[in-house]
């Protein structure tokens, strides 16, 4: 009996040993296996990470080709603004100038001397006739101008200085914007003639 006691003890050591050896093998395959699906996750994250970092290099590519063509667009539309405004301009001055029998058109200057000649002359009469108006006035001792702010007469001279400040400045603005106009095509004659 001891026999077979001692080797029952035996067998069940030997079955013991064949688990826990059997155990260890199934536990290194766990651990094999988890070792490969944590490289595989790592390559993935990996991957995953430089198609990002592609993706945010390609919005920024995307972006920066956005921002120039908005850039382009806005300085196109400035630029066309300012050549509508430039047209506008120079149909205006043209418009000013045909009144007095000046056109210039294409770096040529034609002067119509029947207007011009009408255009001084009508300058010249209108003149003419409000002050041959006031000379007369003030040699009867009455002037009334109510644009100017002055009443005289034979016994008050009255002035507005508010009406005369205001008359004064008009007529200096309006003369300022005639000799404007004079200077400006005299500068574009000699802008003309210095670039044949």
């Amino acid at each position: 009996m001891r026999h077979l006691l001692l080797s029952s003890v035996l067998l069940f050591s030997f079955s013991a040993c064949n688990e826990d050896s059997k155990k260890a093998l199934d536990d290194t395959k766990i651990i094999q296996k988890a070792h490969a699906e944590k490289e595989a996750l790592l390559a993935e994250l990996k991957a995953k990470d430089v198609a990002l970092q592609k993706a945010r290099q390609e919005a920024q590519i995307a972006k920066e080709k956005l921002l120039t063509e908005e850039k382009a667009k806005k300085e196109a539309f400035i630029a066309s603004q300012r050549e509508k405004k430039e047209t506008q301009n120079k149909a205006k001055q043209n418009e000013k100038l045909s009144k007095i029998g000046i056109a210039v058109q294409n770096n040529t200057i034609t002067i119509d001397t029947n207007k011009t000649k009408d255009f001084f002359e009508s300058i010249g009469k209108n003149l003419g006739e409000k002050l041959k108006k006031m000379t007369q006035d003030l040699e009867k001792g009455i002037l009334k101008d109510k644009n100017a702010g002055v009443d005289i007469d034979d016994k008050h001279i009255n002035i507005d200085l508010n009406k005369t400040k205001d008359f004064l400045e008009d007529w200096s603005k309006k003369m300022q914007g005639f000799v404007k106009e004079f200077d400006n095509m005299a500068k574009e004659m000699e802008i003309n003639t210095s670039q044949k």
